[in-house]
């Protein structure tokens, strides 16, 4: 039996009795599956993580860090899986000394690090002139920290995750994965009551928002992050990834599923842009100014890039890794609240158009849904070039 299916069995269900020494060799079994393929993700990451650095792609390392962090989770969650209350051959499963520290250590990571993120931004706040929309920010910086600090807590985390993953179980990963869904909640408001000074800043820095090579650090880092989530070789080998991401191939039905998915995103934007623009006309000239920053002085091969990376990346992590775990409401969620660039009506069009694309996973695949986002993101770029 395969050593990943042996550790997601269920061990109170009947079974004719296995030999302590069998059990043994299992057990030893998922615990070399574990060291080989935490072995590949370091590579991985250190790897990726020099190639990085030195081009200043910080946010692909972000993404390698996060991805090293699964890879762990992932890996912890087998072992407990495969334990079966035998001390003798449970003793096989446990980590040595350093994976005990890391598993003491890295729940903490996300709410440390994100506490004092949320607190410098409250500091740095203090340097604006006063007026409601700083103060408001500053406060809710204060009590997202507190907020980061509570997850720490592994009762409260284990709460947490139990909410959004509908899941009793509450493993390593699906504690990690409701930790940061939290704090990706917790930044839009803040981001919102600051969005002209933090716009004027971009404005500012003569970069622009996006390049080819930035688009491309962040398909890698977006592919890479959700090959960890679901456990890519230290939970399911590559044809059980590809069948957890939704990466299998278009059927007939699909084509059709596409063509009305591209129509339905089409026609949802288009929709909620013209309820911007009549009704809220400052939100859509700053959504415009917005969208431009992004694609508007794309050449025609980076329109084209940025269209396929956020059609692969985004999809894969999105729809492929987070909503067979969240649901669709929730990815869909998450997904607007990681476009923090654009006003609240602008993530609240993009929170409908992932309604239509994890429709369209549902319905049919991932696959399916990264040709329909691809479509959408390239006929975007090009126009508003």
């Amino acid at each position: 039996m395969n050593p990943y299916a042996r550790a997601t069995m269920d061990p109170t269900q009947d079974a004719p009795p296995i030999a302590t020494d069998e059990r043994l060799r299992a057990a030893d079994a998922v615990g070399g599956a574990m060291r080989v393929g935490l072995l590949l993700w370091t590579c991985i990451v250190v790897g990726g993580t020099l190639l990085a650095v030195p081009l200043g792609r910080t946010d692909a390392v972000v993404f390698l860090v996060v991805a090293a962090m699964f890879a762990l989770a992932q890996s912890w969650d087998v072992r407990d899986r495969a334990r079966t209350g035998d001390p003798l051959i449970d003793q096989s499963l446990e980590p040595g000394g350093v994976g005990i520290l890391l598993r003491w250590l890295m729940p903490l990571v996300v709410p440390v690090t994100s506490a004092a993120a949320f607190a410098g931004f409250a500091a740095y706040l203090r340097t604006f002139p006063h007026s409601a929309a700083h103060l408001a920010a500053m406060r809710w910086c204060i009590a997202a920290a507190g907020a980061c600090v509570l997850i720490a807590i592994p009762q409260v985390s284990r709460q947490l995750a139990r909410g959004f993953m509908r899941d009793s179980r509450a493993g390593y990963t699906d504690r990690l994965t409701a930790s940061l869904a939290l704090v990706l909640l917790l930044i839009p408001v803040p981001a919102q009551l600051m969005i002209e000074e933090l716009m004027d800043m971009v404005k500012g820095a003569g970069r622009p928002l996006a390049d080819v090579g930035a688009l491309v650090g962040q398909l890698i880092g977006e592919v890479v992050f959700a090959l960890a989530a679901v456990g890519l070789w230290v939970g399911r080998d590559w044809k059980a990834v590809r069948e957890r991401l939704g990466l299998t191939g278009m059927q007939p039905r699909h084509v059709a599923i596409a063509v009305a998915g591209l129509a339905a995103v089409t026609g949802v934007n288009a929709g909620m842009e013209w309820i911007e623009q009549t009704q809220f006309h400052a939100l859509w000239l700053r959504d415009q100014d917005t969208t431009k920053l992004i694609a508007g002085n794309l050449s025609l091969t980076a329109a084209l890039v940025l269209g396929v990376s956020a059609g692969v990346g985004e999809e894969v992590m999105v729809r492929g890794a987070l909503q067979p775990r969240v649901g669709l409401f929730w990815a869909s969620l998450l997904f607007a609240a990681a476009h923090v660039q654009y006003t609240w009506f602008g993530m609240l069009s993009i929170a409908m158009i992932g309604l239509m694309l994890g429709t369209v996973r549902k319905t049919a695949n991932t696959t399916t849904a990264i040709v329909v986002h691809m479509l959408y993101d390239i006929i975007a770029a090009l126009g508003a070039r």
